[in-house]
């Protein structure tokens, strides 16, 4: 690794031309301590050296080159902090701002890309085989102090791994099988147009939402209610009702800008005063129709909140610098579930069935305890989920060991997280006899249970007390996904429903509200 900076120092004020000298030897004296602090011995060709230096007014102009140790944008900072301390003792001049104008990274991959990429804040990238050179924008105060440098180095070095990860197919082995044949399905089609037709769920004027009908409101309560007491309350699991607004700070430290394109943004309004808003008004009423795009942004502030895209974003926040204490935790784990309204994804186009949604339904459980009771409550879920699926349900299934989606999330590929030997994360998949109508798969995902490592006790900054590793898990499972599956199981008839579905709806399932134009079957 090679780096070539160029930058200066603002200063309050201009150095006496006969203090000149002075500040050469200043330099000479400690160049060498600050620029090699940190360099491992017979490495010093690593590390940091002051290739110039002139002063031109109130400008402090250097010039430094390193290698890998103490980099060139850390060794300038630590001069800019030396001289702002000796200029202001000896002549009464501060440093006000520091500035890169000119900085050059050279650094290699582990493999060649296969085709280039960009970043934010490089003038460009250039590749030649596996070596990589980069040409930064200036940088001013904050980029320096907050090492942009090295964030890009690792984000360039993440764009090109992640072109080789292919998705979850990439990292999947199947780990177990449960399949008896679709013969005693009751439907070997997709039943979202018989829902339809029967008046269980009626379309609504939203992309990959449907307005659900009783009947199916019913079955997918059925669903929550045996997650819930098959799964949740024999393990010890507690109801917890979590926000659906998440903001920025809480978005970042999930991971989740690494999948902004799939997140549905909240902006509140610029005021809560009607004159504001009194032209959209004028235009609702006199046109007798809703106002256009571009008049309602100028209404609404930049996005404040995600909707909530995993349920579990509030989990980790709850724990926001907090500290733990592990002895307490191995032998009572924090387990907390939650089921307090839909989650939120943008799926985009192609979503014409009712297995894949924007706005959907799921009971998400979250865990924090020692890592061994973490993998051991995970592996319990999963177990009492497969009893539900397989014989309530009884639904053909398989499991699958498969890539961590809280990396895919955050931007991560597995090779960086290493854990080797640990399972991160478990898909329980419905196979169907059919494709779905949203995406070309006789198969359909039902639910997930992951285990985190410290991943997010590292992000949310939770520790424990003694500084042992704190470890968090979740599991999400879509009573949505459940009751789909069920009725190409079992389908619409509720007299051949099973008794462990039926207790929960009840002799019958409710009615439909009466109209003379709908149902259309």
């Amino acid at each position: 690794m090679r780096f070539r900076l160029k930058g200066y120092l603002e200063l309050s004020g201009s150095i006496p031309e006969e203090a000149i000298d002075e500040v050469k030897g200043f330099l000479g004296e400690i160049c060498e301590t600050l620029f090699l602090r940190g360099v491992p011995r017979g490495r010093e060709e690593e590390g940091a050296r002051l290739v110039g230096w002139r002063v031109e007014g109130d400008k402090f102009h250097v010039e430094i080159e390193s290698g890998r140790y103490v980099r060139a944008h850390v060794a300038f900072v630590r001069l800019r902090n030396a001289l702002a301390g000796f200029l202001g003792s000896r002549f009464g001049v501060g440093v006000r701002s520091s500035r890169v104008f000119d900085y050059v990274l050279e650094f290699e991959l582990e493999r060649e890309p296969l085709e280039p990429v960009s970043v934010l804040f490089a003038r460009d990238v250039k590749f030649d085989g596996r070596k990589v050179t980069v040409f930064l924008e200036e940088l001013d105060d904050t980029a320096l102090e907050r090492n942009y440098s090295d964030r890009i180095i690792s984000r360039i070095r993440e764009k090109v791994s992640r072109q080789y990860v292919s998705g979850k197919g990439e990292f999947t082995r199947t780990v177990k099988r449960n399949v008896r044949g679709f013969e005693r399905y009751k439907l070997s089609e997709d039943p979202t147009e018989v829902a339809v037709k029967l008046g269980w769920i009626k379309e609504y004027p939203a992309a990959g939402i449907w307005q659900i009908m009783p009947p199916m409101a019913a079955l997918i309560r059925a669903m929550e209610g045996l997650i819930v007491d098959m799964v949740a309350r024999p393990l010890g699991f507690q109801e917890v009702m979590l926000p659906r607004l998440i903001p920025l700070d809480v978005e970042y430290r999930k991971g989740h800008f690494g999948i902004a394109n799939e997140i549905i943004w909240a902006c509140p309004p610029i005021s809560r005063d009607p004159k504001d808003f009194e032209d959209l008004i004028d235009y609702v009423e006199i046109t007798g129709g809703p106002p256009p795009a571009e008049l309602l942004k100028e209404k609404v502030r930049p996005p404040m909140y995600g909707l909530s895209y995993a349920q579990c974003e509030p989990f980790y926040e709850m724990f926001h610098k907090e500290i733990v204490d592990l002895d307490l935790l191995e032998k009572e784990p924090i387990t907390l579930f939650d089921r307090n309204g839909p989650t939120y994804r943008w799926e985009s186009g192609g979503l014409r069935g009712m297995e894949r949604l924007n706005e959907f339904h799921r009971v998400e459980f979250v865990f924090l305890s020692t890592p061994d009771k973490c993998v051991e409550i995970r592996d319990a879920i999963l177990e009492r989920t497969e009893k539900v699926v397989g014989e309530i349900l009884d639904l053909d299934y398989r499991v699958d060991a498969t890539t961590a989606v809280y990396l895919e999330h955050a931007g991560k590929t597995e090779e960086e997280e290493g854990g080797e030997g640990l399972v991160k994360t478990y898909d329980l998949t419905v196979l169907l006899p059919f494709q779905t109508k949203s995406r070309p798969e006789a198969e359909l995902e039902v639910a997930s249970f992951h285990v985190h490592t410290d991943f997010y006790a590292k992000r949310f900054s939770f520790k424990d007390k003694k500084r042992r590793t704190v470890f968090t898990g979740c599991a999400g499972l879509g009573p949505s996904r459940f009751a789909y599956v069920f009725l190409v199981r079992h389908g619409f008839d509720f007299e051949g429903w099973p008794a462990e579905v039926k207790k929960y709806i009840g002799e019958k399932l409710p009615e439909l509200p009466r109209m003379l134009t709908w149902p259309k079957g």
